[in-house]
């Protein structure tokens, strides 16, 4: 059923908010681990045979005596995949559900992509009467919107760990350096486990799940993840823009 068009206003309205709260945090926010031109500056060191001679602190040298080199990182573009859990808990709660916080981080992620010139995707497994949801990342609002608004169409569903594996396709065979972000409070990830495994060698993994101070953190059994996803437990009642912003200054991305 197609949301009310007073939501989806409310939804386009997201990122402007967000962009406010996540001021002062979307810069540095990938930095490659591969070192050379770029614009971003790293240190100065002395000057090694083999350098080129082009990135030469000439005002430096000429006080020191001696050829000191500037050293800059580079950046590259950042792939950041939403994985969200459409299982039916995660639509349930009072007075924020699960799905509506995962929402918000989503608008959020959203944001910070869009002032880096990044790429957001999203993946959602579905179950015999809903089909799993593949969207390719992309740049820009438009398509951070397409996102956002597929988020916010997509009811429940019983993922299984054949739906997890047709949502997740070939993703992770390819590249390095990817983020995933797995929204979900736990109930719907039996059987991931085996398939993110091999991804989380390659790329950063980090499982956001919200806890209920009225239910406990370990109302849903372990799904087994390795050591290699990161765990983050956020209260589901507080401002997760604001927790998120905190942790992307951290050095959390």
């Amino acid at each position: 059923m197609p949301l009310p068009p007073r939501y989806l206003a409310r939804l386009r309205r997201l990122p402007l908010r967000l962009r406010k709260a996540l001021s002062g945090g979307t810069e540095g926010l990938h930095p490659s681990k591969l070192k050379g031109s770029g614009l971003t500056f790293v240190e100065n060191r002395p000057y090694v045979p083999g350098d080129d001679p082009r990135a030469i602190n000439w005002p430096l040298t000429a006080r020191l005596g001696e050829p000191v080199i500037k050293r800059f990182e580079s950046s590259r573009e950042l792939m950041l995949w939403l994985v969200v859990d459409p299982s039916p808990s995660m639509f349930l709660g009072d007075p924020v559900t699960p799905m509506r916080w995962a929402l918000e981080i989503a608008g959020a992620a959203m944001t910070t992509l869009q002032a880096g010139n990044d790429r957001l995707g999203l993946l959602m497994p579905g179950d015999a009467r809903t089909p799993s949801l593949r969207l390719a990342p992309r740049r820009g609002k438009v398509a951070g919107l397409h996102v956002l608004e597929a988020l916010a169409e997509r009811g429940p569903a019983v993922p299984t760990p054949e739906a997890w594996r047709e949502a997740l396709g070939h993703w992770g065979e390819r590249g390095k350096g990817h983020r995933l972000w797995i929204l979900s409070n736990g109930a719907g990830l039996q059987g991931l486990a085996p398939l993110l495994k091999p991804i989380a060698a390659r790329h950063r993994v980090v499982w956001f799940r919200p806890h209920s101070p009225q239910k406990g953190a370990g109302d849903w059994p372990d799904p087994g993840f390795s050591a290699a996803v990161e765990r983050q437990t956020w209260n589901v009642l507080e401002d997760p823009v604001q927790k998120l912003s905190a942790w992307l200054k951290g050095g959390g991305a």
